[in-house]
């Protein structure tokens, strides 16, 4: 039994009501593809044997296209940790894609004006306005708005042809 066939028959008994497809390369050491269905979400999982298991998550129902031919948000090594992420995604009705929100959408997402946030930035309201219209801005600007208003910034590099994921930090 390959890891894909694995991975189908554990989700198989605890998600009865999932469409799950399987594809397989000719090649028996080729990549597989596993989609799994249910409601409007779909979760995408590629194994290559020399890399492991990749795993997307999105709504179907959002654009037809969404997540196709995208690398992988997530890699695992093993089928049991594919197999507990995927029953999470399911069971929380969560998708690996973060929601994509301009500096202002999250502001206003806060219940913070900018009057409010350029006072803790110690900087006129027209100045914060100007940045916060801006397509292009320093991170050093980004990470003082973005705490000032409570959050913590994290910038997160994956390797190319990699599993691996690093944290960028400034020294």
């Amino acid at each position: 039994m390959s890891p894909i066939d694995e991975i189908k028959a554990a989700l198989t008994a605890e998600f009865p009501e999932a469409e799950i497809v399987v594809r397989k390369a000719d090649d028996p050491k080729g990549m597989q593809f596993l989609n799994v269905f249910v409601d409007d979400l779909e979760v995408a999982v590629e194994w290559k044997p020399d890399r492991g298991f990749g795993l997307s998550c999105y709504r179907s129902g959002a654009d037809a296209l969404d997540g196709a031919y995208d690398t992988p948000d997530e890699w695992y090594k093993s089928p049991k940790a594919v197999i507990h992420r995927i029953g999470s995604l399911l069971i929380d009705e969560q998708t690996t894609r973060a929601v994509q929100k301009c500096i202002g959408e999250i502001r206003r997402e806060l219940g913070i004006s900018q009057e409010q946030l350029s006072a803790a930035l110690e900087i006129t309201q027209a100045t914060y306005s100007k940045q916060e219209r801006r397509t292009d801005m320093k991170l050093s600007t980004l990470r003082k708005a973005f705490e000032a208003m409570g959050c913590v910034v994290r910038i997160e590099v994956r390797l190319p042809d990699s599993q691996d994921v690093r944290e960028l930090i400034f020294q």
